[in-house]
């Protein structure tokens, strides 16, 4: 399912593959190993993918479809009049953490998080960077609790 995600992004966004595979720093047949998913994208591919626009929930998600890419998980909004003002309800919702927690995961205040949100800070690389692996890590975890069904007889805890 991914790596008709892969394909239809790159369509989207690009035009052909060859273009996105360029933009990723690829070969068309690398590319091609993923979207015929002989190859899962590890954590570089989608931080790139991430970086050229496309939502790492929806590559992930099996539920969404094409039509949601444009409403799925993007970091920074893309009109002349936001630019440059961080868009982060969609990794709020995407993580299940309120924005105070991510801030302390990430390494910055509260303040700093609500400033890139209004644009009157900018985030460095780096921070980007945090925010993207926290967002991706909490998301998998929240993924995996909810799809993880509990034992039927957990083990009895041993008493001294």
């Amino acid at each position: 399912m991914f790596g008709d995600k892969i394909k239809a992004f790159a369509q989207k966004k690009y035009g052909a593959d060859k273009h996105l595979a360029a933009a990723l720093g690829m070969s068309p047949q690398q590319l091609a190993a993923y979207t015929a998913e002989k190859r899962k994208p590890g954590f570089e591919i989608l931080q790139k993918l991430a970086g050229l626009g496309c939502s790492v929930s929806w590559i992930l998600d099996d539920d969404k479809t094409i039509d949601e890419l444009n409403n799925s998980f993007n970091f920074v909004k893309g009109d002349s009049e936001n630019k440059g003002i961080l868009d982060l309800s969609g990794a709020l919702e995407l993580s299940n953490t309120p924005a105070s927690r991510l801030a302390q995961l990430v390494g910055v205040s509260p303040a700093t998080l609500d400033s890139w949100r209004q644009g009157t800070a900018t985030p460095t690389v780096e921070e980007l960077s945090r925010l993207f692996n926290q967002v991706v890590a909490l998301a998998l975890s929240s993924r995996h609790a909810a799809t993880t069904p509990e034992a039927e007889n957990p083990p009895t805890q041993a008493t001294a």
